[in-house]
């Protein structure tokens, strides 16, 4: 059984990718720099993915694990 629905679409559609996993610390405050710190990788290559709504639209943003998104700026750049 796959561990999200990310990689049950992925087994789905038969798209190769390679999972690298790590003992999660439910007290850790940020699971992007956490994964980095533990998978021994420069968080400075790591990037979360981020899906929110702006005016009832669907908008996606790729930001670097160690910033914070902007919903506001973002807003902004979809106008």
């Amino acid at each position: 059984m796959a561990r999200t629905r990310a990689i049950a679409v992925a087994e789905q559609g038969r798209v190769p990718f390679r999972l690298f996993e790590y003992e999660h610390d439910p007290g850790s405050r940020s699971f992007g720099l956490e994964a980095a710190e533990k998978l021994g990788v420069d968080p400075a290559r790591v990037f979360k993915t981020l899906v929110v709504e702006i005016d009832g639209k669907a908008a996606v943003a790729i930001v670097p694990v160690q910033a914070e998104l902007d919903l506001r700026a973002l807003g902004k750049a979809r106008r």
